[in-house]
């Protein structure tokens, strides 16, 4: 054991669950749990500083003494903590402190000796009786007591047995219970044993090495090592750390595989390479003991006769029967293998794109390298689940293909993956987001029960969890469940940004710039942070932080069409015109030869009171990025409106694209709803649910004054302009308006753009050089 509790501290209850450091057990009742070491050794501390925040910093430094770790190590080991006491879903036990580390809650009684197998349940045991414990948990044997014994090569997967230290025990009681363990144990040896469906084995899969230098390979190496790390991860007895996790420990060539077992917080490591010859690829895997430093499993594959799919279907079948031969028939997740060799390749391919594409181009790689595969091999439900993912996606940043389009698409691809996998991850995902867009709410959460009940661990279905609730404006479960995902994953870029979502729509932008921040750290070629990064300084009116921001994103990808236009527009928040020009016309080049590109290319023009004109307002109504998640043009298109004198056709346009929307107001459809306000009396019920919204994401709501102040004949009050943030569009607002607190923070507003236009001089002059 790696610690010494005090004496008299060998044992201790939580409420009803009784605790043995000793035995490294958990018992709740008349089920068993063992736990390892490090494990033990954290809940010990929690129970140390009962009802008090233990922070994450002091638990790692503790239990790995001292050695450098990545945090997922601590995540995982508070979820074998969780499942162990039946807290997985309740967390009622072990609460998470965001940003700071974790809390125990319950009674903690401390024992010198184990108290009897049943224990009466104490007075405060509501919590524990109400734990999930699965029945199948078999109480554990005394064989574990006994003295370690060099298990066969077939069994060496099972946990090393321990020596108990608990001294109180008489001389005669100790031998007799040493000579029934030693019968137990020899026995054991020979007969099969279920050892491993007690026990959750921890186990990273290493980056394949690329040992041929094509992109075929590269694709392959990178692909297997993902489906691996998938498959694996779907067998709810095994831990297994992130690819980004496994990613940032093998980034050094210095540290040895022990190292890298010891940094994740695991004691089994998958590795290997692949290597092309000619038409054939040959790849060498084994399943390493980094306790033991032993080769537990090896296997050598040379795609001939089978397909590649199956040799990794193979491998992942194999690895799973290597690491508990108990469970993998029925915890390995059997999909259907493509006949095809190379439908195969052009799927790893896609997945390579869609898990490591740093620019807008790698949505259109992805894509085109699906098609492929299910043109090869049109049942291939995998290939068909990541397709329809990518169009659910279609307008998560740059607007991928219109909206009719891709839903239309990711509909025929949801039904084809679904029908040869009923189970397709991808494919029901991408069901949630298009549910969650609609306000299919109850539709979206149960897919995503049903996903989380089969992997209770998979870190996107939690994130696409805290989109639902952000869309029902839950913003408190929308964080709890980001928090959850950051917590399995925490060097994964997107679930960082995500996280920086939800805090911005709750008006914590420090939270939400440290999220983004934090992503960029990981990944300095992650836009997507950058872009977010710019949209908090946006709110706040640090816009040459914002344009900063931009610009950086820019030099990483400098053809998103969402990118240079809200660079654009940023320009005009500070009234520098001939740099948002630059960007407008920038926006127009990548947009061809459309009627996009020239709205574009005329959009300042379109902005002046004298050349508004019906070209300009249907160039709008057909423009995609019209409101987006990043900017939206509205203000523009309703001042056009009121300048034609048209309100009643805004009204009937603003009703369609609330009518396209989910039923309630909340964070994707607000805008809408408060311009429909400064036109004409919403219902009570709608009217109240706004103000409710207005006043959940605080300073988020300031650009909604923009619309009664574009329509001075507006009878609502106005005296929320006196809030802190940046009013959008301000640009548009005549100067002549009456009331003084609004004239004030104009003539304030203007004062900070032209100061921060001075500042960003520099940069433009970069910028054009």
């Amino acid at each position: 054991m790696s610690f010494n509790p005090p004496p008299g501290k060998g044992c201790f209850t939580i409420n009803a669950i009784v605790v043995d450091i000793g035995d490294h057990t958990i018992r709740t009742g008349k089920d068993i749990r063992r736990i390892e070491p490090k494990a033990m050794h954290v809940l010990y501390l929690l129970a140390c500083n009962a009802g008090d925040t233990v922070e994450r910093g002091e638990l790692l430094r503790d239990v790995w003494n001292g050695r450098v770790v990545v945090e997922e190590a601590l995540t995982r080991i508070i979820s074998q903590l969780r499942q162990a006491l039946g807290d997985s879903q309740q967390r009622r036990l072990i609460q998470t402190v965001p940003k700071k580390g974790y809390r125990l809650r319950g009674e903690v009684n401390w024992q010198s000796t184990p108290l009897p197998t049943e224990p009466a349940p104490s007075a405060d045991s509501k919590e524990a009786e109400v734990a999930d414990v699965p029945a199948q948990e078999a109480m554990e044997s005394p064989k574990d007591l006994a003295p370690a014994k060099q298990p066969e090569p077939q069994k060496a997967l099972s946990p090393a047995p321990v020596v108990s230290k608990k001294a109180l025990f008489v001389a005669a009681v100790l031998f007799v219970l040493v000579a029934v363990v030693v019968f137990t144990l020899n026995k054991t040896v020979t007969d099969d044993t279920t050892q491993a469906d007690e026990q959750r084995i921890s186990v990273a899969v290493l980056p394949l090495r690329q040992l041929s230098n094509d992109d075929d390979t590269l694709y392959f190496a990178d692909g297997i090592t993902e489906e691996l790390t998938d498959s694996l991860t779907q067998n709810q007895n095994l831990d297994v750390p992130s690819r980004y996790s496994t990613l940032a420990v093998t980034s050094s060539d210095n540290n040895s595989l022990s190292d890298v077992a010891s940094s994740l917080g695991v004691r089994y490591l998958v590795e290997g390479s692949v290597r092309r010859i000619d038409e054939e690829f040959k790849i060498a895997v084994r399943l390493i003991d980094a306790d033991t430093d032993r080769v537990v499993w090896s296997e050598s594959y040379t795609n001939t006769a089978s397909s590649l799919f199956a040799i990794q279907q193979n491998i992942a079948r194999r690895l799973n029967e290597a690491l508990l031969p108990q469970t993998s028939d029925t915890e390995v997740a059997q999909a259907s293998s493509p006949d095809n060799i190379e439908a195969y390749q052009y799927y790893l391919r896609g997945n390579y794109w869609l898990m490591n594409g740093k620019t807008s181009e790698w949505t259109y790689k992805s894509e085109a390298a699906f098609q492929q595969a299910v043109a090869l091999a049109p049942d291939f439900a995998a290939a068909h689940g990541k397709l329809a993912y990518l169009y659910a996606r279609h307008d998560f940043h740059d607007a991928f293909m219109p909206r009719e389009e891709a839903l239309q698409k990711a509909s025929a691809a949801i039904s084809t993956a679904l029908r040869n996998n009923p189970q397709e991850t991808n494919a029901l995902l991408a069901s949630v987001i298009i549910d969650t867009a609609a306000g299919n709410f109850s539709s979206a959460q149960t897919i995503l029960d049903g996903i989380l009940g089969r992997q209770p661990n998979h870190a996107t279905a939690l994130y696409i969890y805290s989109e639902l609730e952000l869309a029902r404006n839950r913003f408190d479960a929308a964080l709890s469940r980001a928090q959850q995902a950051y917590e399995l994953d925490p060097l994964s870029p997107w679930i960082n940004v995500n996280l920086a979502i939800v805090h911005f729509w709750r008006s914590d932008y420090q939270r939400a710039l440290e999220a983004v921040q934090n992503a960029i750290s990981i990944d300095s070629n992650y836009t997507w942070a950058y872009v977010w990064q710019a949209k908090i300084f946006h709110r706040q009116g640090q816009l040459n932080g914002a344009i900063t921001s931009m610009l950086q994103s820019a030099d990483i990808d400098s053809a998103s069409e969402v990118n240079s236009a809200y660079t654009g527009l940023l320009y005009l928040e500070i009234g520098d015109e001939k740099q948002a020009e630059q960007w407008f016309r920038h926006t127009a080049s990548l947009l061809g030869d459309t009627p996009q590109a020239r709205f574009w290319q005329d959009l300042q023009r379109f902005t002046e009171p004298q050349q508004t004109t019906d070209v300009a307002r249907q160039l709008m109504l057909e423009l995609p990025l019209l409101d987006n998640r990043i900017f939206s043009l509205l203000p523009l298109l309703y001042q056009n409106y009121l300048q034609a004198d048209d309100s009643e056709e805004a009204i009937r346009f603003l009703q369609s694209r609330i009518a396209d929307t989910a039923p309630q107001v909340n964070v994707h459809n607000y805008r809408f709803y408060a311009a429909l306000q400064a036109l004409t009396p919403l219902p009570d019920e709608t009217s109240e649910a706004l103000q409710r919204l207005r006043t959940k994401i605080g300073d988020n709501a300031v650009p909604l004054l923009i619309y009664p102040l574009l329509n001075p004949a507006a009878d609502q009050a106005l005296q929320d302009i006196e809030d802190d943030g940046w009013l959008d569009y301000y640009w548009l607002i005549n100067n002549t308006m009456t009331a003084s607190n609004i004239s004030e923070r104009l003539q304030y507003q203007r004062q900070q753009a032209a100061l921060q236009r001075q500042q960003m001089l520099p940069l433009k002059t970069t910028s054009e050089e």
